[in-house]
């Protein structure tokens, strides 16, 4: 059986078989049931340090970085109250939806849309731009 099981992950097939058969399959369940039956995996996750409590959801492996983005999110798992709710998944998303809809909106809020002209820093990063649109032919 194992041969067999070889040959077809050899062929890339191993997925298509465990989700039902369909070719570009959405539904990973059974996949993930199947690699995680047993302690071979979850050792070699645990060396690399990719376990959810070693690292959260960050995962990076070896000097690579994990999904930068995702610090963010990580951040609030990690500090009193989110570490302790059973319900941080819905709290945290909620949270960081909340602050992308503030990003969002900085445009039309009045008193955040006038900080780049109180704080040029933008200027600054684009001074070069700003130099050749003044100066053209330089």
């Amino acid at each position: 059986m194992l041969i067999a099981l070889l040959a077809i992950a050899q062929k890339g097939t191993l997925d298509s078989l465990l989700d039902g058969g369909t070719l570009a399959g959405m539904d990973h369940t059974r996949t993930e049931l199947f690699l995680g039956d047993g302690q071979y995996f979850k050792g070699l996750a645990d060396d690399e340090h990719l376990t959810g409590g070693q690292w959260g959801m960050m995962n990076e492996t070896g000097n690579y970085p994990g999904q930068s983005w995702l610090w963010l999110f990580s951040f609030w798992y990690q500090i009193p109250p989110f570490n302790g709710l059973s319900n941080a998944d819905l709290v945290i998303s909620g949270i960081m939806v909340f602050f992308t809809l503030v990003l969002m909106l900085v445009p039309f809020i009045p008193g955040l849309r006038s900080i780049p002209r109180l704080i040029p820093i933008h200027s600054l990063i684009w001074r070069d731009c700003y130099k050749r649109t003044q100066n053209p032919h330089s």
